[in-house]
């Protein structure tokens, strides 16, 4: 298949994989809701402003789970049903489900990239997608990517500000950045430091060479949408990126790789005919 068709052809698939992500993903949902139904009423301190109007204060686990049974069965009917109206039901769903459960304690960026690919995914629907749509799809992929690029491009200008500007501050190109920032999030979480990771950062230059590297790759992400091995390529590194944050910095982002991995994964590979979906 060309790259054209190519590109409609995985993402009629990725539609679908997207969505039974998203049954997935409301069970991780609930299993955190209820963590923090666990937890002193007082630590719950919405800060979104959308989210102080709408949940002023946790909802009850009846409200909740309420809202997961609507956007399941919303999910299942997409799956039977391609619609317009259900999409925009299921994009509206998850954005509040969000809300108590990762925008509380100040604006997270926990499920951002779920919630974009939804609305991202509502009006591409694969049964009108032909071949000549392919510039679509790539508008979406595209639209998932771009947050990727943005905050490797954010790292690169706050760095070039506070040297230009002589700063008295921690820097991406400093020796020790990966390893203090590591550090600083197990302080945080009241974790003692791991030997291992002693161990792993002792090698300070390298550290330096695979920050800059990493970030490079970060902003470069955009680029994946304009050809499909630089879209595998970037999938895993997003994966790769997001594990090491678990690991290192106890940024638990398994939510975002899964969803990443369906919406980029190559299904084109398992098509031996080469022949085009319908719909």
């Amino acid at each position: 298949m060309k790259y054209p068709q190519l590109t409609v052809f995985n993402y009629k698939i990725a539609y679908y994989a997207i969505r039974i992500f998203g049954l997935y993903w409301l069970i991780a949902q609930y299993l955190q809701f209820t963590l923090l139904t666990g937890r002193p009423k007082e630590i719950y301190e919405p800060v979104f402003w959308l989210e102080k109007i709408m949940f002023s204060e946790l909802p009850s686990t009846e409200v909740f789970v309420g809202l997961l049974i609507a956007c399941g069965i919303c999910l299942i009917v997409s799956l039977l049903k391609q619609s317009y109206l259900i999409n925009i039901l299921i994009f509206l769903l998850i954005a509040v489900i969000n809300l108590p459960v990762s925008a509380n304690f100040g604006i997270r960026h926990n499920n951002h990239l779920v919630i974009l690919g939804f609305f991202l995914s509502i009006f591409l629907l694969p049964k009108n997608l032909n071949e000549k749509d392919y510039k679509l799809v790539q508008y979406f992929n595209l639209g998932l990517l771009t947050t990727y690029s943005l905050a490797g491009l954010g790292k690169f200008l706050g760095t070039f500000k506070n040297v230009i500007k002589g700063a008295d501050k921690l820097l991406w190109i400093n020796r020790d950045a990966a390893k203090l920032n590591s550090y600083d999030n197990y302080l945080m979480a009241d974790m003692a430091i791991p030997s291992w990771m002693k161990q792993i950062y002792a090698y300070e230059n390298f550290w330096v060479v695979l920050t800059i590297f990493g970030i490079t790759l970060q902003f470069l992400c955009f680029l994946g949408a304009f050809n499909r091995k630089l879209l595998t390529f970037f999938m895993i590194f997003i994966a790769i990126f997001h594990l090491y944050n678990l690991k290192f910095v106890l940024a638990d982002s398994t939510n975002t790789i899964f969803f990443v991995i369906a919406a980029f994964f190559p299904y084109h590979i398992f098509n031996r005919s080469g022949k085009a979906l319908e719909g």
